[in-house]
């Protein structure tokens, strides 16, 4: 499969499962309120869609190095590198979380927790940093104009979200929130347009 074609279905998938958790993230502010931890099943269902969108988000940037111009290619390079540090810790934190944790009665992620730290290293350090990364590969106009400064909103939202679980005030890790709830399905929306041109950067 060309790696636009590649790219295009990754970001779609990204886009789809993004608007999928806002509207059960939304259910779930709606159930619980701000005050409370969101619980089962609708937790759940937000875990399982975390799932499916950690391999989305390794493809994609891997096809945002594959269509980078020869001088990018190290910005996308390690973009691909944080997605993947991004994937694999979020999807551990789930995994257990949906299977053993829930077995043991121990399921629910609430802060202050290793499993929530760990989440949070995931999407607000590692997702940040990719994002932020794969920005530079974009060097044209148009839409890529339109990802290159969406990719760097969202990065930098997601890096200051860290201010919520460094400091313990989690109202803070809402800016973090509007970055990888809010912001990157909008992104991975641009994408999907431009991989979807099937043109290649610079000299390509």
């Amino acid at each position: 499969m060309p790696g636009h074609r590649l790219g295009f279905l990754a970001a779609s998938v990204l886009f789809a499962v993004g608007v999928a958790y806002l509207v059960v993230l939304a259910a779930g502010v709606a159930l619980h309120g701000l005050a409370e931890p969101i619980a089962d099943p609708v937790l759940a269902i937000m875990e399982a869609l975390t799932l499916l969108s950690a391999p989305a988000l390794v493809v994609l940037m891997v096809a945002v190095h594959d269509r980078a111009a020869p001088e990018r290619r190290a910005y996308g390079l390690a973009a691909s590198a944080f997605a993947i540090l991004c994937a694999g810790t979020t999807s551990v934190v789930h995994f257990v979380e949906l299977t053993a944790g829930r077995q043991l009665g121990q399921s629910g992620i609430v802060w202050p927790s290793r499993p929530y730290a760990a989440e949070l290293l995931a999407w607000d350090v590692f997702l940040g940093l990719a994002l932020l990364f794969a920005a530079p590969t974009f060097a044209g106009g148009g839409l890529e104009r339109a990802a290159r400064r969406g990719l760097l909103v969202c990065g930098a939202l997601c890096l200051a979200g860290t201010a919520g679980p460094a400091t313990g005030d989690m109202r803070l890790q809402w800016t973090g929130i509007l970055g990888y709830a809010m912001v990157l399905p909008v992104v991975a929306w641009v994408l999907a347009r431009l991989f979807a041109r099937g043109r290649a950067a610079g000299a390509r």
